[in-house]
């Protein structure tokens, strides 16, 4: 009875901080849909990745830990995988309700189950094969009332969902060389230097508000990033795992208040369904796997 009590907390803390990181990164995903229509896919991933450098350097720093990756090759793959997969994200945010590019860049960790079979040696089995079958169920009927804008956005969503389940697989092979700090500053300081010509050509934001926005896409993306950390520190990766999908509920619910937009009944089960699946998947890949609190974390 003592030791249940006293992991009660830890355990309550732990789901806060994933709630809280899911709330972030739903904001974050509204914030480029905000900024879309004036700035471009660009502009929006180099301030991004400019306040997340910021950030993570002085991580990098207080922690004592050096710049210097780790495994230079499989920290390339995650950098050109991970900002490929952002542009994907940004792009079908522009051109679709934003809950339903939410979902399509959560299909992330349904395509990490698949390709930790040939990469790392994880066979899924029977039941994470079938949870990968209901999720992708849930992701048609969700795709269904957007069939009408066409293939591309469509296409290039599930791309960016493959992508970054790449990315998962990369950076659970990094986590035994490179600090989680490491990686996440890596990975922005890349995408600034990468974005920064482009960037500046097409000129800094306009007016106050994009500013705010731009600067608030960072923010959020860093305070993401700081909870999913604390979550995965505090407590189990089975037990806070699951919770990471509320952001595509969330995600859900900023589209329909801010954005006006509508969910049709076959999107709401599809919802229901992939959230579902992916929680499932996410608590059975962490319970086989051993324990690595911050090793989700480094996925910014």
């Amino acid at each position: 009875m003592t030791d249940r009590t006293s992991n009660e907390p830890t355990r309550l803390a732990g789901v806060w901080w994933i709630l809280a990181a899911s709330a972030s990164f739903a904001l974050m995903g509204a914030l480029v849909k905000a900024a879309r229509p004036t700035l471009s896919i660009t502009q929006i991933i180099f301030w991004r990745c400019v306040v997340v450098a910021v950030v993570s350097h002085g991580l990098i720093r207080r922690s004592g830990a050096t710049l210097r990756p780790g495994h230079p090759g499989r920290m390339f793959v995650r950098c050109a995988g991970g900002l490929t997969a952002m542009f994907c994200f940004f792009y079908t945010i522009g051109r679709l309700p934003l809950g339903t590019a939410t979902t399509l860049q959560y299909t992330s960790p349904v395509f990490t189950v698949l390709l930790a079979g040939p990469l790392l040696g994880e066979r899924p089995g029977r039941r994470g094969i079938g949870l990968v079958a209901l999720a992708f169920v849930g992701v048609l009927l969700i795709l269904r009332p957007s069939l009408s804008v066409g293939a591309l956005p469509l296409s290039t969503g599930l791309l960016g969902g493959l992508l970054a389940g790449l990315v998962y697989v990369v950076v659970r092979q990094l986590r035994a060389t490179d600090p989680p700090s490491r990686i996440v500053w890596w990975f922005a300081i890349s995408g600034a230097v990468l974005t920064l010509p482009v960037a500046l050509a097409q000129g800094l934001p306009a007016d106050l508000r994009e500013w705010l926005i731009v600067a608030g896409v960072g923010l959020t993306a860093t305070g993401g990033q700081v909870g999913m950390t604390q979550a995965y520190r505090v407590e189990r990766a089975s037990v806070v795992g699951p919770f990471s999908y509320a952001t595509v509920v969330l995600s859900t619910l900023a589209g329909m208040v801010a954005f006006d937009e509508t969910i049709e009944p076959s999107a709401l089960v599809g919802t229901a369904l992939f959230v579902t699946a992916g929680a499932l998947l996410a608590r059975s890949a962490a319970a086989q796997a051993p324990r690595a609190p911050t090793a989700q974390a480094s996925n910014a």
